[in-house]
C-alpha cells in the first residue's frame, strides 16, 4: 500500500520530489503516534486520533504550514485508499486547519541587488564564481523556483523567440520572456562551460556542479544565501527570497496582477495577490517620508 500510494503521487498526482518525500515522512510520522496510542492500522483510526496527534504537534512547537501540510497529506492517503477500496473512512477529514500567520514575502531591494551583481569582487572569474553569478542572474530575471532553475536545460531557451519553457508544478509547462541581456550571459557562461570542461560530456542542464554534473538543490540553496548575505542584512536568504523580489519588483514597476501569475505558474490568482500588499507597503513608507501630515 505504501509503495502504490508514493506512485501515485510521482506519477498521477506528479508531485515534486520533495513534496512526495514529506508527504512519505508525515504519514510514517502518524503512523509511529498511532503506535503509541496502541493502534496498529491506519485503516482503525478515527477522527478523534487524528484530533489528538494535531494537538501533539501544536504542543511540540510544530509550525501551522507544517501541520497544515501533514493534514494534507493524511487526507490524500486516506482519499486514495477509499478509490483503492481498502477503507470507506477518511478521519483526516473536516479537521480545522490551524490559521496560518500573515505575513508578507521577504525580498531584497532593488538597489541591493543591483549592488551585487554590478560588485567586482562579489563573483571571480573562473567558472565557479560565474556559474553562481548565473544562478542569481536567472532566478531575479525569470522568477523559476529552485528546482526549476536545477531542471533547466540548454535546449530549454529560445533564443529566436528570446523565451525560456520552463517545467513546474505538475510538470506543467510555462514560457517565460527574456532579455538580451540575459540572453548575452548565457552565451558567455556556455561559452566557458565548455572551455572548463574540455573532454567530459557534459549533460544539457545549464546549471553544473564544479565537478561538471547536473547541479543539485543543496547547492543553489547554498550559493544564493552566500551571495544575497553580500547585499542584504535580511535574515531569509534563499533562492524564494530572489522569486519573491522578482515578483514584489515587477509589481512595484506597475506589471498586471495576472501577469505575474502567470510568470510565476501559480495555478490561482490568490498566491499571487500577496505582492499587491508589498507595494502597498512601499506607498506607506513613501508617504511617510513625503507628506507633511505622516
Amino acid at each position: 500500500m505504501a509503495e502504490n500510494f508514493i506512485q501515485y503521487l510521482r506519477f498521477e498526482k506528479r508531485y515534486a520530489e520533495h513534496t512526495v518525500q514529506a508527504y512519505q515522512a508525515d504519514i510514517a510520522q502518524f503512523t509511529s503516534f498511532l503506535k503509541d496510542l496502541g493502534i496498529e492500522q491506519l485503516f482503525f483510526t478515527k477522527t478523534p486520533q487524528v484530533r489528538l496527534w494535531v494537538v501533539s504537534l501544536m504542543e511540540s512547537g510544530c509550525s501551522p504550514a507544517s501541520i497544515r501540510r501533514k493534514l494534507s497529506a493524511l487526507n490524500t492517503y486516506y482519499k486514495f485508499a477509499i478509490r483503492k477500496g481498502l477503507t470507506e473512512h477518511n478521519p483526516a477529514k473536516g479537521i480545522s486547519l490551524p490559521k496560518l500567520p500573515s505575513r508578507l514575502p521577504k525580498y531584497i531591494e532593488e538597489h541591493q541587488l543591483d549592488l551585487l551583481m554590478k560588485s567586482s569582487s562579489a563573483f571571480s572569474d573562473d567558472f565557479s564564481g560565474q556559474r553562481d553569478r548565473m544562478i542569481i542572474e536567472v532566478l531575479y530575471s525569470t522568477g523559476i523556483r529552485r528546482q526549476e532553475l536545477v531542471n533547466l536545460r540548454w535546449p530549454d531557451v529560445n533564443e529566436a523567440s528570446m523565451t525560456m519553457k520552463v517545467l513546474g508544478k505538475g510538470n506543467k509547462e510555462r514560457i517565460i520572456p527574456i532579455s538580451r541581456a540575459l540572453l548575452e550571459q548565457l552565451h558567455v557562461y556556455k561559452s566557458l562551460c565548455s572551455d572548463t570542461f574540455q573532454g567530459h560530456e557534459l549533460p544539457d542542464r545549464i546549471i553544473l556542479s564544479n565537478k561538471g554534473t547536473a547541479a543539485y538543490p543543496e547547492l543553489v540553496y547554498k550559493t544564493v544565501k552566500k551571495h544575497l548575505s553580500l547585499c542584504s542584512t535580511q535574515e531569509k536568504k534563499s533562492p524564494h527570497v530572489l522569486r519573491h523580489s522578482f515578483a514584489t519588483h515587477m509589481s512595484n514597476h506597475g506589471a498586471p496582477l495576472n501577469d505575474i501569475k502567470e510568470l510565476l505558474g501559480h495555478a490561482s490568482l490568490a498566491s499571487t495577490q500577496v505582492y499587491t500588499h508589498n507595494t502597498i507597503e512601499q506607498l506607506k513608507e513613501v508617504y511617510k517620508i513625503a507628506h507633511p501630515k505622516a
